[in-house]
This record gives C-alpha cells, structure tokens and sequence, in this order.
C-alpha cells in the first residue's frame, strides 16, 4: 500500500516569484531569503527557494512544513 501511495500522488505545484522583500530563512537550507531572491510559493502559503523546493521535492512531494497526514 505504501508504494501505490507514493506512486501515485501528485507531485504538488507552486507559484514561481522573486522576492520583493526580506522574509526570514528558508526551512529546507536554513539561509537567509533576500529580496531578489528566486523562490516558490506553495499552495499552502509557505514560501522557500526555489531551487532548495525542487530538489526537496526529487524526494519528497510534500510540503516540508505541513506534510500530509496518513489514513488509517
């Protein structure tokens, strides 16, 4: 079961933005988010660089904040 679900679902998508201004650090590599800055802006909200998003989602399709949660 657990492979069909990671087979099968979608791999989320994202608003791709430069920053207009300083926003605190990103999650994924823990740096600094400057204005200028390429970042992806999820769904729900949460904002990253978009190059730490992507490669984060290689392994993951979640969000690293609000991962989903499983069904029993």
């Amino acid at each position: 079961m657990h492979l069909v679900m990671c087979f099968t679902r979608p791999v989320l998508s994202y608003n791709d933005d430069v920053l207009t201004a300083d926003k605190g650090e990103c999650s994924i590599c823990l740096e600094d988010m400057s204005e200028g800055d390429n970042i992806a802006r999820l769904p729900c909200l949460c904002i990253y660089h978009k190059i730490c998003i992507d490669e984060w989602f290689k392994r993951k399709n979640t969000c690293p904040e609000h991962p989903p949660v499983e069904d029993d």
